[in-house]
């Protein structure tokens, strides 16, 4: 008898998931690289890819903004994963993280899960031998270092155009325009706003312009600086001119950004932000006389002196020794009495240096009329709102379903037919009763499912959900205790979401056959 070769039908496929990332939006055929290796990879291992988790144009020196692996380990970690295997190209798309023990820590969190990961295009086979582990350490490391020296050298690099007076990218300063010169040094056309250079060897300058715009500017200079004007008298001659910064009129914080800012002397002033942050002026790296000056440098540094002296910092004994003294004038405090005083800073200044009004208040021994609560209420619902939305989508998608968010506030659209409504329910009480919750349901449906996430006094943590979907027919301001509900009311209580999720999984059509 011959032996007939098993037929490929009957072969059972491992079930995988594969995970794809490009650090940039200009590695345009690199998605499909990796797709294409790891496809042949599945084929000759017998391993069918049933899921994808893919990042586009996102670093891979730190796991946030990298939505698609944390859907991924969210998928592992709560065993909602439909799959045994993670497919990825190989250990750099994985992460380039600067400490080589964040990525094996993801690795063994999936692991641990009983879900392998295989390297698809490594010379190794990740099989948790020395050898492997060796090798997997190695490239993690030599991953990390690559973006660290990458970091470096793109830094000098800027550095050292930015010391040539090329211009690094973002919105040019009011009063000056954006202009293509060729690597030749030859001037080429204007940038309008939202155009950027096509020709890679091009380099961008800035220049004056447009007219109404520098006029403006040797106008504000001159009165501040020749005519001794104060900034206020200054914002309302230029308003008259309507030749804005910007959508809104000047007042006098702009003027104050106008009259420090180096650009209209002619010098670069780069390094003013890191990470979304303003710098301190002493960490600035100013490259001086590289731009056509609009402003002398005489002029600017007398304007910069001036700005100096008006908008000097106090220390916080100087702080709180002007609130007392606006206290003991007016016999009260508040935030429109500390705003409207020229002495001292305006309010928010105080609530950001100590910690809030009160306590600022407190420190001079003013009395506390009541708790600034409100804010405070406000943003932690608001957190409490995007972690609910993170957890809702995550787990939607983990079961196979889609979830979007809409312009709409609190609103989902899920599978792509059904719309949800998040809202927060706080408890109030009256005297000799227990706590009650008033749910929002109002008189027609808000969405196709409503989410009533009722909170825990103070209203810092979640205590069950009541999901009202649109047909139930209730509306209304029903309220709801603690307990002991009506059953009508106790029909729509869930302790927590997962039920919901389990709504909206999703199954092969060979499963429900």
């Amino acid at each position: 008898m011959f032996d007939h070769p098993p037929d490929p039908l009957s072969i059972e496929l491992r079930r995988a998931a594969q995970y794809l990332r490009m650090s940039t939006d200009h590695q345009e055929y690199s998605i499909d690289n990796q797709v294409a290796a790891i496809a042949l990879y599945a084929a000759a291992h017998n391993v069918g890819i049933v899921r994808s988790f893919v990042d586009e144009g996102k670093s891979g020196t730190s796991i946030k903004g990298r939505q698609a692996l944390q859907e991924l380990i969210e998928s592992v970690t709560s065993g909602t994963a439909d799959f045994d295997l993670i497919l990825v190209y190989d250990v750099s798309r994985w992460g380039r993280f600067p400490d080589a023990d964040e990525a094996a820590y993801y690795e063994f969190l999936c692991k641990r899960a009983g879900i392998q990961i295989r390297y698809c295009a490594e010379q190794f086979e990740n099989d948790n031998s020395t050898t492997s582990n060796l090798l997997k350490a190695l490239k993690r490391t030599i991953a990390g270092e690559y973006s660290r020296e990458l970091s470096i050298k793109i830094a000098a690099g800027q550095h050292r155009l930015a010391a040539m007076g090329f211009w690094q990218g973002g919105r040019p300063p009011f009063g000056m325009l954006r202009q293509i010169v060729s690597q030749n040094g030859n001037q080429k056309r204007i940038l309008r706003f939202g155009q950027a250079k096509s020709v890679s060897t091009d380099r961008v300058v800035l220049i004056p312009g447009p007219k109404k715009a520098v006029e403006t500017i040797r106008l504000a200079f001159d009165l501040y600086t020749k005519q001794q004007k104060t900034r206020e008298e200054i914002a309302a001659i230029l308003n008259q001119r309507s030749v804005f910064w910007g959508n809104t009129p000047w007042n006098i914080v702009k003027l104050r950004c106008l009259f420090t800012n180096p650009f209209y002397k002619g010098a670069y002033p780069y390094c003013r932000t890191h990470l979304a942050k303003d710098m301190p002026e002493e960490k600035w790296l100013v490259h001086e006389h590289l731009f056509p000056a609009i402003i002398s440098e005489r002029q600017w540094n007398q304007a910069r002196e001036r700005i100096r002296e008006e908008v000097k910092i106090p220390n916080d004994p100087e702080m709180l020794a002007g609130l007392r003294r606006l206290w003991q004038q007016k016999g009260t405090l508040n935030s429109n009495l500390i705003n409207a005083a020229k002495e001292i800073p305006c309010a928010d200044c105080y609530g950001r240096r100590f910690g809030g009004l009160n306590n600022a208040y407190r420190r001079i021994g003013c009395p506390v009329k009541r708790d600034l609560i409100y804010h405070k209420a406000i943003s932690i619902r608001r957190k409490l709102r995007d972690t609910l939305y993170d957890q809702l989508c995550t787990g939607i998608m983990s079961v196979g379903g889609t979830a979007d968010r809409t312009s709409i506030p609190g609103a989902l659209f899920i599978n792509g037919s059904i719309t949800a409504r998040i809202t927060f329910s706080t408890p109030y009480a009256r005297p000799g009763c227990d706590a009650r919750w008033l749910l929002p349901l109002g008189k027609k449906p808000a969405a196709d499912i409503l989410i009533v996430a009722r909170l825990e006094p103070p209203g810092d943590k979640i205590l069950d959900y009541f999901v009202v979907p649109a047909f139930s027919e209730l509306h209304g301001g029903l309220s709801a205790r603690r307990n002991n509900n009506p059953s009508f009311l106790e029909l729509y209580r869930l302790s927590s979401l997962r039920p919901l999720l389990e709504i909206f999984r999703r199954f092969p059509v060979q499963e429900v056959m």
